[in-house]
């Protein structure tokens, strides 16, 4: 089952379109292609201000999560978007998964718990290791 919106117009049927608001003295239609670039540079200096004044008011560390989980959701997004529409399920439980593992990893480096974690999930030593056989 095919769920169609809108049928898409032929090069042909744009033109004679285009030449139909002309002839009529209208103006021409707006194109929407830039408004979310527009957005992101928007955000992107949005967090920067805020960023640089919690840094002056000496509150970097109140705010920094808050930085860091925005900034973590727009990378997300971002990624899931360049995937193709059927595998975005997949792509995002990807990066569902290492954005999770990364958040692992920077509350161990941040409690101080790394050694162990590391000594705990590498490899084992072998049971022979220990044993002294002559033969």
């Amino acid at each position: 089952m095919r769920l169609v919106l809108w049928q898409s117009e032929t090069p042909e049927e744009a033109r004679q379109r285009r030449l139909c608001r002309k002839m009529l003295m209208l103006p021409p239609e707006t194109e929407y292609h830039h408004v979310l670039p527009g957005f992101t540079t928007l955000g992107t200096l949005g967090l920067l201000l805020l960023g640089v004044v919690a840094w002056r008011l000496d509150r970097l560390g109140a705010i920094a999560p808050a930085l860091a989980s925005v900034l973590a959701v727009t990378i997300f997004a971002a990624g899931v978007l360049r995937f193709r529409r059927c595998y975005r399920h997949a792509g995002a439980g990807v990066l569902t998964l290492v954005l999770l593992i990364g958040l692992l990893v920077a509350v161990l480096h941040r409690n101080g718990y790394v050694g162990p974690v590391i000594d705990a999930a590498g490899p084992t030593t072998s049971a022979f290791a220990g044993s002294s056989t002559s033969r």
